[in-house]
């Protein structure tokens, strides 16, 4: 069996923190949802992250891996000016040292704020990535927001009342 490691900038705030936390693997898992269900947590304990670009620079959004972000919800939060989703560029500037779709939820890894939503207070443990898509940590709740320093509130919404796309129109030809 390989030995899981946290990188190296997680792995220092924790530390520094004295921080109390499991680390799991969860290889092969890339989608929120994926490593949910690798390390055996429910899609409304895993926290993934959404990078938000807002007036200011970005924030970061901390949701259940079964939930999607509400902007409009996220922007009342933030409180001022229009925001939207990051590009990849932008997530790579942002949080260069570790892979999109992996980011740890603590803002101040990297400078910035972050807002944890409510559903996530429904769980006793938190599971997060640890900057790959090969590991997870997981610590209780009360740690999580001790370390994290986040505004909490309501913008998630749960994935199966998300509202779908448009379905696109598609010409079929008549034989005949």
């Amino acid at each position: 069996m390989r030995e899981v490691v946290v990188y190296e900038r997680l792995d220092q705030f924790l530390q520094a923190h004295h921080a109390s936390y499991q680390i799991l693997e969860s290889r092969g898992a890339v989608s929120a949802q994926e490593q949910a269900a690798v390390s055996h947590t429910p899609g409304r304990s895993f926290a993934k992250v959404v990078i938000v670009k807002e007036r200011d620079g970005f924030v970061m959004a901390v949701l259940p891996a079964s939930s999607v972000l509400d902007l409009d919800r996220l922007k009342g939060l933030i409180g001022h000016g229009p925001i939207r989703l990051a590009t990849v560029e932008e997530i790579r500037d942002v949080v260069p040292d570790c892979a999109p779709g992996a980011i740890p939820p603590f803002g101040a890894l990297y400078g910035h704020r972050s807002f944890v939503d409510r559903i996530l207070l429904a769980s006793p443990d938190i599971t997060m990535p640890a900057g790959d898509f090969g590991t997870v940590i997981r610590m209780s709740w009360t740690e999580f927001r001790r370390l994290v320093g986040a505004t909490v509130g309501d913008f998630a919404v749960p994935e199966i009342l998300a509202p779908r796309p448009p379905r696109r129109a598609t010409a079929t030809r008549r034989a005949g």
